[in-house]
């Protein structure tokens, strides 16, 4: 369900970045209103993700990188391709996506991912100069490949690793 909606946005936008008529408009801002929607539902059920992540939440391995202080290089010069999703917990987007992100992670091979919390990161934000969530850097051999703002289905996020 989570990929159709990122589905329609996606195209939602797109349409009408190429064309502007009343369908286009109407499907941008239903798509709009579906992206502050989920925003909203992220803020207000921020106090009980994280509740259930450090009390009820079970510990699991993980296929996703983890970052250990900020020396973000030397783990980026060990993997051959990384896709960095810096996200959020108060962005919807970045919610919906969680899900999809671990299911890329565990079936990809050849790219590894790194998830980095933006509110918790801010010099690797800088860093990368991120200015929207999520986005996505693709980075290849230590160097950036390419990047993506926005939501991504699964699809999307398979085509975009291609290099």
């Amino acid at each position: 369900m989570l990929e159709k909606i990122i589905a329609y946005q996606n195209k939602a936008e797109s349409n009408f970045e190429k064309r502007k008529n009343l369908s286009t408009i109407v499907h941008y801002v239903i798509a709009f209103i579906l992206f502050m929607v989920s925003t909203i539902i992220a803020a207000f059920t921020l106090p009980i993700r994280f509740i259930y992540k450090k009390i009820l939440g079970k510990k699991e391995a993980s296929v996703l990188l983890t970052l250990e202080g900020n020396d973000i290089d030397s783990l980026l010069k060990k993997e051959a391709l990384v896709l960095i999703d810096f996200w959020a917990e108060w962005c919807g987007p970045c919610v919906m996506m969680g899900s999809i992100i671990k299911e890329f992670a565990t079936e990809s091979k050849g790219v590894k991912v790194l998830k980095i919390n933006a509110d918790l990161n801010r010099s690797i934000v800088n860093k990368y100069q991120i200015k929207g969530l999520p986005q996505f850097v693709l980075i290849k051999e230590g160097k950036e490949v390419k990047r993506f703002a926005g939501a991504m289905t699964k699809a999307d996020l398979i085509k975009f690793c291609k290099v």
